[in-house]
């Protein structure tokens, strides 16, 4: 029989968790499979069939990202998964490639995913597009620079008090790039919750409330005991999400993680360029490890350029760019990428690009991860006319760091 890739119908579900689980080492039991129901309805699965059998997966979210400020759909790929004994077949390249038609039929100019193996997803036109640092210190080393009592207090709330949070992060999140807009579900499964833990356990969450009521911060988090070795116990406070719009909510909140003192070390995940560090008596205290993040494919050229503003401050102009796009052959040439008033536009040129490169290349410069002008100096582009690889790093570039701020 041929190979076969559509969506898993609901009696083939069994089969897809197993697969899923075998992969990723989880639990194959119908009880595990019910914990992570889910996110089965969340991001329902594409199945690839060889032989009739079930035999590799992934998952879609549909999301929308904010490219600076702007919303574009992004399709999530996720759970990508294939039985060993059916490696090395080209199954997983036929996933991708196949998802990579749905989202465009779905209208989803972009795709995210999160890995481990990112040599495997640049050959299909992903790129690490996002970055962030891990912050760590322990409580007891350092002490806020600014020690005026700010003025309100940290309030704890349950998950049905999300549209607080959701207003303060819509605020916070506008005009900043790889942040993704959240549902109510997303917020009580993803944000609450880590989403593919198994024992569905609830984060500790709490707001910063003004004297007069106004919240205007937030803090996500959950203490965990890590053993890293046989004699090695660490009590770790891991921050999952920290939030702020005032600069008592921020004082005021990270006040309220250096009271956990009892901890030998506060762990966060954050922005490249958040000001954590400068806020805190000792900067040296806090180490700051680099960590690679969301990946990044730009599924349509043309829908994805016009969804996205250009940078603050951008001159009008045009450049082309000719890219190289096996997996999704409709992108595939050149563009001509024209900047109006802060209006972008892509067509296809009849010329040579002025910058030549590959998708996934091109996915790193779309949302200002990685300039034009960076990818000709290390060898990603042939730069043809400095002048518009110039030009392409300031229209292209993010008003932020590019973030990614929700893993699936």
């Amino acid at each position: 029989m041929p190979i076969e890739i559509r969506p898993a119908r609901g009696d083939e579900l069994d089969r897809v968790h197993f697969v899923v689980a075998y992969s990723f080492s989880g639990d194959r039991t119908d009880e595990g499979r019910q914990r992570m129901r889910h996110v089965e309805e969340m991001a329902p699965p594409i199945i690839l069939l060889d032989d009739g059998e079930i035999v590799a997966s992934l998952r879609l979210f549909d999301f929308t990202m904010l490219v600076n400020g702007a919303p574009i759909g992004l399709g999530g790929v996720s759970s990508v998964s294939c039985l060993p004994e059916h490696r090395r077949k080209g199954h997983v390249g036929r996933l991708l490639r196949h998802a990579l038609e749905q989202m465009r039929e779905r209208g989803q100019p972009l795709s995210g995913l999160y890995t481990p193996h990112p040599d495997l997803y640049r050959r299909y036109g992903w790129m690490d597009a996002a970055g962030n640092l891990r912050y760590s210190f322990h409580p007891k080393h350092v002490r806020l620079f600014n020690a005026a009592p700010p003025a309100g207090r940290a309030v704890r709330i349950t998950e049905e008090d999300w549209p607080a949070l959701a207003g303060i992060y819509d605020r916070f999140s506008a005009g900043r790039t790889g942040y993704m807009q959240r549902t109510e579900r997303w917020w009580k499964e993803a944000a609450f919750r880590y989403l593919y833990d198994a024992e569905r356990n609830l984060n500790d969450v709490v707001v910063w409330e003004a004297p007069d009521g106004t919240r205007s911060g937030y803090l996500i988090y959950r203490p965990r005991r890590e053993v890293r070795d046989p004699f090695n116990e660490v009590n770790t406070v891991s921050i999952s999400q920290f939030v702020t719009l005032t600069g008592d909510a921020y004082r005021g909140l990270l006040r309220y993680v250096l009271s956990h003192d009892l901890a030998d070390e506060i762990a966060w995940y954050g922005p490249l360029d958040d000001p954590l560090a400068m806020a805190l008596d000792n900067a040296r205290e806090v180490k700051r490890q680099y960590i690679d993040d969301l990946m990044l494919r730009v599924v349509d050229v043309e829908q994805a350029i016009a969804a996205r503003p250009a940078a603050r401050g951008a001159p009008d102009g045009a450049f082309a760019v000719e890219i190289a796009d096996a997996s999704a052959p409709w992108n595939h040439g050149a563009w001509r990428i024209e900047c109006s008033a802060g209006h972008l536009s892509a067509r296809r040129h009849a010329g040579p690009g002025d910058i030549s490169t590959d998708a996934c290349t091109f996915a790193a410069i779309y949302d200002g991860f990685l300039r034009a002008t960076d990818a000709g100096r290390c060898g990603l582009a042939d730069v043809n006319d400095p002048q518009a690889a110039e030009l392409a790093d300031r229209v292209l570039a993010s008003d932020y760091p590019p973030f990614g701020s929700d893993f699936f």
